[in-house]
């Protein structure tokens, strides 16, 4: 065999080799992707069972509240694990500076249950219960600036969020010129 052909061979292998991995890897991420669907469907359904009608409820009670200022936007995500209700306050001429409030459902364990997480163990072993999910409500979107309810205590986080309403957002407003 020439230097030529043994050349071509360990590139042929490489290739084949390199296509068997990809092919692999391929598998396990759809194995993992339909594992972390059955998830997914079950996030939506504790989302549809206890959220979805109140924060469409909230959003009209924030837009009512919020009509004819233009310095205030509502956002509205209604997607089952990725729902949020945020209400940005903008001032300044120049748009820039900003305040925001959300409050969003979400997983305890947002990492584990993430698509793109590789603990193909934890995913396997999920435990489909309400008490896996809460709400969050943030303050100036930190992302450590939050605090939780769980979802038999909705109620305490709409009115914390009310309360967050008011005074971050219509107050300061307020007092900024902004909101008249």
């Amino acid at each position: 065999m020439s230097i030529i052909d043994k050349l071509d061979k360990k590139i042929s292998d490489k290739k084949i080799k390199n296509k068997l991995k990809q092919e692999e890897e391929n598998l396990e991420n759809e194995r993992i992707q339909k594992l972390f669907k059955s998830i997914q469907d079950f996030c939506t359904e504790v989302y549809k069972k206890n959220l979805a009608d109140d924060y469409k409820r909230l959003k009209k009670l924030f837009e009512k509240h919020s009509q004819n200022q233009t310095a205030i936007e509502i956002y509205f995500n209604n997607d089952g694990l990725l729902s949020n209700l945020r209400i940005v306050l903008t001032y300044a001429i120049t748009q820039t500076y900003k305040k925001e409030i959300k409050i969003q459902f979400e997983h305890k364990n947002k990492k584990g249950v993430s698509r793109y997480s590789n603990d193909l163990k934890f995913i396997k072993s999920y435990k489909y219960l309400d008490t896996n999910f809460c709400l969050r409500v943030y303050s100036c979107i930190s992302s450590i600036d939050y605090k939780e309810f769980e979802l038999n205590d909705k109620e305490k986080a709409y009115e914390y969020f009310a309360d967050l309403f008011q005074k971050e957002i219509w107050d300061y407003g307020e007092s900024i010129g902004a909101i008249k």
